[in-house]
């Protein structure tokens, strides 16, 4: 079997293993029930505290970043982004849950941290001003994936890696759209993740 379809065959399944849920489900709890019902880090945060948002953070990063890590070895560039490219699909889309799932945000990370980590420093950046600021944590978390296919190719100049990231900055967004409520006369109000 192609070596690039066999990593995006094991990125889309091991990207679909729900740690949110997982974590949830070890303290009685259907994560999809309660807060935000997204099964990301922010909600397990938000309904279980901060060493269950910790850990499905860091679980959703660390097999996104270690499936990259190792493709790396048997991939060019360009095709190991299309491998974090399932690996963030499987998240947002997990086989597990019915094609449900999370928004991809600590998926995404350990892609871009795997990959480039200068990258990933961005973003940690971006996201780390809006914790600091937290009623504008969507803002800087979306303008951190924004920046992300640019600062990119300034960094590799490979196309096909700038057209996957492209893709992946855009199903973030789109996963996100909902955290824009507009209100009448007023504009948009952010709400928190």
């Amino acid at each position: 079997m192609n070596t690039l379809l066999l990593f995006c065959l094991l990125a889309y399944l091991i990207g679909s293993i729900p740690t949110g849920k997982i974590v949830a489900s070890l303290k009685g709890i259907d994560i999809q029930q309660v807060g935000t019902g997204n099964i990301g880090a922010s909600n397990a945060y938000l309904t279980m505290g901060k060493k269950a948002g910790l850990l499905v953070l860091l679980g959703d990063f660390g097999k996104a970043y270690l499936l990259v890590d190792l493709a790396l070895r048997y991939l060019s560039f360009g095709e190991t982004s299309i491998v974090g490219l399932f690996l963030i699909l499987g998240n947002m889309k997990s086989l597990f849950l019915r094609f449900s799932g999370g928004k991809g945000i600590a998926t995404s990370l350990g892609v871009f941290l795997a990959t480039e980590p200068l990258v990933g420093f961005v973003l940690v950046l971006c996201w780390g001003a809006g914790l600091v600021f937290a009623k504008y944590m969507f803002l800087f978390a979306m303008m951190g994936t924004m920046i992300v296919p640019f600062t990119y190719y300034k960094l590799t100049y490979d196309l096909l890696a700038l057209f996957i990231s492209f893709l992946i900055c855009l199903l973030i967004l789109l996963k996100h759209r909902k955290n824009f409520k507009l209100k009448s006369r007023k504009g948009p109000e952010v709400q928190k993740i």
